[in-house]
Protein backbone atom coordinates (compact mmCIF):
# COMPACT_ATOMS: atom_id res chain seq x y z
CA UNK A 1 0.00 0.00 0.00
CA UNK A 2 2.79 2.39 0.97
CA UNK A 3 4.66 1.54 -2.23
CA UNK A 4 1.64 2.23 -4.43
CA UNK A 5 0.99 5.53 -2.67
CA UNK A 6 4.62 6.52 -3.13
CA UNK A 7 4.46 5.65 -6.82
CA UNK A 8 1.25 7.64 -7.23
CA UNK A 9 2.82 10.64 -5.49
CA UNK A 10 5.92 10.48 -7.72
CA UNK A 11 3.77 10.28 -10.85
CA UNK A 12 1.72 13.22 -9.63
CA UNK A 13 4.85 15.29 -9.06
CA UNK A 14 6.19 14.42 -12.49
CA UNK A 15 2.90 15.49 -14.05
CA UNK A 16 3.02 18.83 -12.24
CA UNK A 17 6.71 19.41 -12.97
CA UNK A 18 6.55 18.54 -16.65
CA UNK A 19 3.18 20.00 -17.59
CA UNK A 20 3.31 22.81 -20.11
CA UNK A 21 3.62 26.37 -18.87
CA UNK A 22 1.73 28.57 -21.33
CA UNK A 23 1.43 32.36 -21.36
CA UNK A 24 -1.20 34.14 -23.45
CA UNK A 25 -0.98 37.86 -24.03
CA UNK A 26 -4.71 38.63 -24.05
CA UNK A 27 -7.73 37.17 -22.29
CA UNK A 28 -9.58 35.65 -25.28
CA UNK A 29 -6.66 33.28 -25.95
CA UNK A 30 -6.34 32.57 -22.24
CA UNK A 31 -9.99 31.47 -22.19
CA UNK A 32 -9.64 29.51 -25.42
CA UNK A 33 -6.48 27.69 -24.34
CA UNK A 34 -7.96 26.91 -20.91
CA UNK A 35 -10.96 25.35 -22.64
CA UNK A 36 -8.60 23.11 -24.62
CA UNK A 37 -5.94 22.13 -22.06
CA UNK A 38 -8.07 22.26 -18.88
CA UNK A 39 -5.85 20.77 -16.14
CA UNK A 40 -3.17 19.38 -18.46
CA UNK A 41 -1.15 22.61 -18.51
CA UNK A 42 -0.64 25.82 -16.59
CA UNK A 43 -2.01 28.85 -18.43
CA UNK A 44 -1.15 32.42 -17.40
CA UNK A 45 -2.52 35.72 -18.67
CA UNK A 46 -0.19 38.63 -19.36
CA UNK A 47 -2.61 41.55 -19.97
CA UNK A 48 -5.69 41.83 -17.78
CA UNK A 49 -8.94 42.08 -19.78
CA UNK A 50 -9.70 45.57 -18.49
CA UNK A 51 -6.50 46.96 -20.02
CA UNK A 52 -6.06 48.15 -23.60
CA UNK A 53 -3.59 45.83 -25.40
CA UNK A 54 -2.98 48.45 -28.09
CA UNK A 55 -1.04 50.61 -25.63
CA UNK A 56 0.33 47.95 -23.28
CA UNK A 57 4.02 47.88 -22.34
CA UNK A 58 5.84 45.21 -20.35
CA UNK A 59 6.35 45.59 -16.62
CA UNK A 60 9.36 44.19 -14.77
CA UNK A 61 7.16 41.51 -13.22
CA UNK A 62 6.11 40.33 -16.69
CA UNK A 63 9.65 39.24 -17.58
CA UNK A 64 9.62 36.48 -14.98
CA UNK A 65 6.32 35.14 -16.31
CA UNK A 66 7.51 35.19 -19.92
CA UNK A 67 10.92 33.71 -19.16
CA UNK A 68 9.29 30.72 -17.49
CA UNK A 69 6.96 29.93 -20.38
CA UNK A 70 7.27 26.88 -22.61
CA UNK A 71 4.95 28.59 -25.07
CA UNK A 72 3.79 32.18 -25.50
CA UNK A 73 0.61 32.67 -27.51
CA UNK A 74 0.37 36.20 -28.88
CA UNK A 75 -2.14 37.82 -31.18
CA UNK A 76 0.23 39.63 -33.52
CA UNK A 77 0.14 43.35 -34.46
CA UNK A 78 -0.12 44.12 -30.72
CA UNK A 79 3.05 42.78 -29.08
CA UNK A 80 6.30 44.33 -30.38
CA UNK A 81 7.77 43.75 -26.91
CA UNK A 82 7.94 39.98 -27.55
CA UNK A 83 10.54 40.15 -30.33
CA UNK A 84 13.37 38.84 -28.16
CA UNK A 85 11.44 35.72 -27.14
CA UNK A 86 11.88 32.61 -29.31
CA UNK A 87 9.01 30.44 -28.08
CA UNK A 88 6.22 32.71 -29.36
CA UNK A 89 3.48 31.86 -31.83
CA UNK A 90 1.48 34.69 -33.37
CA UNK A 91 -2.15 34.08 -34.27
CA UNK A 92 -1.75 36.58 -37.12
CA UNK A 93 0.57 34.07 -38.82
CA UNK A 94 -2.25 31.53 -39.04
CA UNK A 95 -4.94 33.78 -40.52
CA UNK A 96 -4.46 34.06 -44.31
CA UNK A 97 -3.10 37.50 -45.21
CA UNK A 98 -5.83 37.79 -47.82
CA UNK A 99 -8.37 38.13 -45.00
CA UNK A 100 -6.46 40.64 -42.85
CA UNK A 101 -7.62 44.18 -43.51
CA UNK A 102 -5.77 47.38 -42.60
CA UNK A 103 -3.67 45.51 -40.02
CA UNK A 104 -6.81 45.04 -37.92
CA UNK A 105 -5.71 42.56 -35.21
CA UNK A 106 -9.07 41.47 -33.79
CA UNK A 107 -9.04 37.98 -35.30
CA UNK A 108 -10.50 36.11 -32.31
CA UNK A 109 -13.86 37.86 -32.64
CA UNK A 110 -14.48 36.28 -36.04
CA UNK A 111 -15.90 32.81 -35.29
CA UNK A 112 -14.88 31.55 -38.74
CA UNK A 113 -11.26 32.62 -38.21
CA UNK A 114 -11.39 30.93 -34.83
CA UNK A 115 -12.77 27.57 -35.96
CA UNK A 116 -10.80 27.27 -39.20
CA UNK A 117 -7.43 28.81 -38.33
CA UNK A 118 -6.92 29.73 -34.67
CA UNK A 119 -8.04 26.59 -32.85
CA UNK A 120 -6.41 24.09 -35.26
CA UNK A 121 -3.10 25.98 -35.15
CA UNK A 122 -3.04 26.16 -31.36
CA UNK A 123 -3.95 22.48 -31.02
CA UNK A 124 -1.22 21.53 -33.48
CA UNK A 125 1.39 23.43 -31.48
CA UNK A 126 0.17 22.04 -28.15
CA UNK A 127 0.31 18.52 -29.56
CA UNK A 128 3.87 19.04 -30.77
CA UNK A 129 4.94 20.13 -27.29
CA UNK A 130 2.84 17.59 -25.40
CA UNK A 131 2.12 14.61 -27.65
CA UNK A 132 0.92 12.51 -24.71
CA UNK A 133 -2.19 14.70 -24.47
CA UNK A 134 -2.79 15.16 -28.20
CA UNK A 135 -6.06 13.21 -28.18
CA UNK A 136 -7.29 15.15 -25.15
CA UNK A 137 -6.58 18.50 -26.82
CA UNK A 138 -8.17 17.44 -30.08
CA UNK A 139 -11.29 16.19 -28.32
CA UNK A 140 -11.74 19.43 -26.38
CA UNK A 141 -11.16 21.52 -29.49
CA UNK A 142 -13.91 19.63 -31.33
CA UNK A 143 -16.31 20.33 -28.46
CA UNK A 144 -15.42 24.02 -28.59
CA UNK A 145 -15.84 24.19 -32.37
CA UNK A 146 -19.27 22.61 -32.01
CA UNK A 147 -20.24 25.42 -29.62
CA UNK A 148 -18.84 27.98 -32.06
CA UNK A 149 -20.94 26.48 -34.86
CA UNK A 150 -24.03 26.97 -32.70
CA UNK A 151 -22.92 30.54 -32.02
CA UNK A 152 -22.61 31.17 -35.77
CA UNK A 153 -26.18 29.98 -36.28
CA UNK A 154 -27.38 32.19 -33.43
CA UNK A 155 -25.53 35.13 -34.97
CA UNK A 156 -27.21 34.55 -38.34
CA UNK A 157 -30.57 34.61 -36.59
CA UNK A 158 -29.76 37.95 -34.95
CA UNK A 159 -28.47 39.58 -38.14
CA UNK A 160 -30.77 38.10 -40.79
CA UNK A 161 -33.26 40.97 -40.57
CA UNK A 162 -30.76 43.77 -39.96
CA UNK A 163 -30.62 46.09 -42.97
CA UNK A 164 -28.77 49.08 -41.54
CA UNK A 165 -25.17 49.88 -40.66
CA UNK A 166 -23.26 49.73 -37.39
CA UNK A 167 -21.32 52.59 -35.79
CA UNK A 168 -18.57 51.59 -33.35
CA UNK A 169 -16.01 53.41 -31.25
CA UNK A 170 -13.23 51.00 -32.29
CA UNK A 171 -13.21 48.36 -35.08
CA UNK A 172 -12.74 45.31 -32.85
CA UNK A 173 -15.84 43.61 -34.27
CA UNK A 174 -15.21 44.60 -37.88
CA UNK A 175 -14.44 41.04 -39.06
CA UNK A 176 -17.38 39.64 -37.15
CA UNK A 177 -19.91 42.12 -38.52
CA UNK A 178 -18.51 41.69 -42.03
CA UNK A 179 -19.05 37.91 -41.90
CA UNK A 180 -22.77 38.56 -41.49
CA UNK A 181 -23.02 41.25 -44.16
CA UNK A 182 -23.11 44.25 -41.83
CA UNK A 183 -21.29 47.42 -42.90
CA UNK A 184 -19.36 49.17 -40.14
CA UNK A 185 -18.24 52.75 -39.49
CA UNK A 186 -15.88 53.62 -36.66
CA UNK A 187 -14.63 56.70 -34.89
CA UNK A 188 -11.20 55.91 -33.53
CA UNK A 189 -8.16 57.21 -35.39
CA UNK A 190 -5.29 54.94 -36.31
CA UNK A 191 -7.26 52.85 -38.81
CA UNK A 192 -7.27 53.85 -42.45
CA UNK A 193 -10.99 54.47 -42.90
CA UNK A 194 -11.82 56.09 -39.58
CA UNK A 195 -13.95 59.21 -39.77
CA UNK A 196 -14.20 62.48 -37.88
CA UNK A 197 -17.19 63.12 -35.63
CA UNK A 198 -18.55 65.66 -38.11
CA UNK A 199 -18.26 63.19 -40.99
CA UNK A 200 -19.87 60.45 -38.93
CA UNK A 201 -22.76 62.67 -37.93
CA UNK A 202 -23.41 63.39 -41.60
CA UNK A 203 -23.24 59.67 -42.40
CA UNK A 204 -25.59 58.74 -39.59
CA UNK A 205 -28.06 61.41 -40.61
CA UNK A 206 -28.12 60.25 -44.24
CA UNK A 207 -27.61 56.51 -43.79
CA UNK A 208 -29.53 53.88 -41.91
CA UNK A 209 -27.52 53.35 -38.72
CA UNK A 210 -29.05 50.44 -36.85
CA UNK A 211 -26.94 50.50 -33.68
CA UNK A 212 -24.12 52.37 -31.94
CA UNK A 213 -21.47 50.63 -29.83
CA UNK A 214 -18.68 51.68 -27.51
CA UNK A 215 -16.25 49.23 -25.88
CA UNK A 216 -15.31 48.57 -22.28
CA UNK A 217 -11.60 49.14 -22.92
CA UNK A 218 -12.02 52.33 -24.99
CA UNK A 219 -12.78 55.96 -24.01
CA UNK A 220 -16.43 56.83 -24.58
CA UNK A 221 -16.34 60.62 -24.94
CA UNK A 222 -16.80 60.73 -28.72
CA UNK A 223 -19.43 58.01 -28.87
CA UNK A 224 -21.40 59.78 -26.12
CA UNK A 225 -21.25 63.06 -28.06
CA UNK A 226 -22.59 61.39 -31.20
CA UNK A 227 -25.28 59.42 -29.38
CA UNK A 228 -26.47 62.53 -27.53
CA UNK A 229 -26.43 64.59 -30.73
CA UNK A 230 -28.63 62.04 -32.45
CA UNK A 231 -30.79 61.19 -29.48
CA UNK A 232 -29.76 57.55 -29.78
CA UNK A 233 -28.82 55.00 -27.12
CA UNK A 234 -25.42 53.36 -27.39
CA UNK A 235 -24.51 49.88 -26.20
CA UNK A 236 -21.23 48.52 -24.82
CA UNK A 237 -19.26 45.60 -26.28
CA UNK A 238 -16.40 43.79 -24.57
CA UNK A 239 -13.90 42.21 -27.02
CA UNK A 240 -11.61 40.95 -24.25
CA UNK A 241 -14.19 39.31 -22.03
CA UNK A 242 -14.10 40.91 -18.61
CA UNK A 243 -15.79 38.60 -16.07
CA UNK A 244 -16.16 35.75 -18.57
CA UNK A 245 -14.90 32.29 -17.66
CA UNK A 246 -15.01 30.50 -21.02
CA UNK A 247 -14.31 31.48 -24.60
CA UNK A 248 -17.84 30.83 -25.80
CA UNK A 249 -19.20 32.95 -22.94
CA UNK A 250 -17.18 35.88 -24.35
CA UNK A 251 -18.91 35.38 -27.70
CA UNK A 252 -22.40 35.20 -26.26
CA UNK A 253 -21.87 38.12 -23.89
CA UNK A 254 -21.34 40.34 -26.92
CA UNK A 255 -24.02 38.73 -29.06
CA UNK A 256 -26.57 39.38 -26.31
CA UNK A 257 -25.58 43.06 -26.27
CA UNK A 258 -25.79 43.22 -30.06
CA UNK A 259 -29.21 41.57 -30.00
CA UNK A 260 -30.47 44.24 -27.60
CA UNK A 261 -29.00 47.01 -29.74
CA UNK A 262 -30.42 45.94 -33.11
CA UNK A 263 -33.88 45.40 -31.62
CA UNK A 264 -33.87 48.64 -29.59
CA UNK A 265 -36.37 51.31 -30.55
Amino acid sequence: MKKSLTLYFVMFLLTVIFSLNIVTTINPYYLLVKDIVQDKAKVSLLIKPGANPHVYSLKISDAKVLNGADLIIANGYLEPYLKKYKNVIYISDFVPKLFIEQDNPHFWLDPFFTKYYIIPSIVKKLSELDSANRTFYESNSKKLIKKINNFILDSFNVFKNVKGKILVQHPSFYYYFKEFGIETYWIEKGHNTSSSIKELLNIIKTKNITAIFSEVQQPKTEIEIIANELGKKYFVLDPLGIDTTTFIELYYKNLNEIRKAVSYE
